[in-house]
């Protein structure tokens, strides 16, 4: 074997070394970060402990979970939006959030906000379905 050859064998690994680490390190990083927005997806907690402070939000005709979510993150009733879309989209509820006024509470944890809103909305169809 020549010079060249041992050379090029060691770079060779070395190079597989390196790239078997960074593609760890990233898998290691990545699913660092699915499990803890996975986590906060479940665990949630409250921004403000007991009696926290009481806010009041207009949701309009148009506003989606998207709009809805960043006009809480906003106001300080959450801490991301998008767990709030995510939230939305678990509950599993078919009218989705009625426009109108909402007095929520920075104590309140997601589900509670969107217990709120989604029974409005639920009372608000079968008024008019009656």
């Amino acid at each position: 074997m020549g010079g060249r050859q041992i050379v090029g064998a060691v770079f060779g690994t070395v190079f597989r070394v390196v790239v078997a680490a960074v593609v760890l390190m990233f898998i290691y990083r990545y699913s660092l970060m699915a499990y803890d927005y996975g986590y906060r997806i479940f665990g949630e907690e409250p921004v403000d402990e007991e009696p926290g402070r009481d806010v009041t939000i207009e949701v309009a005709e148009s506003d989606d979970a998207q709009d809805i979510g960043l006009m809480l993150e906003q106001k300080g009733l959450i801490r991301d939006s998008k767990l709030f879309v995510i939230h939305e989209k678990l509950s599993g509820s078919e009218t989705g959030i009625a426009s109108g006024t909402y007095e929520l509470n920075t104590a309140m944890t997601v589900d509670e906000m969107l217990d709120i809103m989604l029974t409005a909305s639920e009372e608000a169809n079968k008024a008019s379905e009656e």
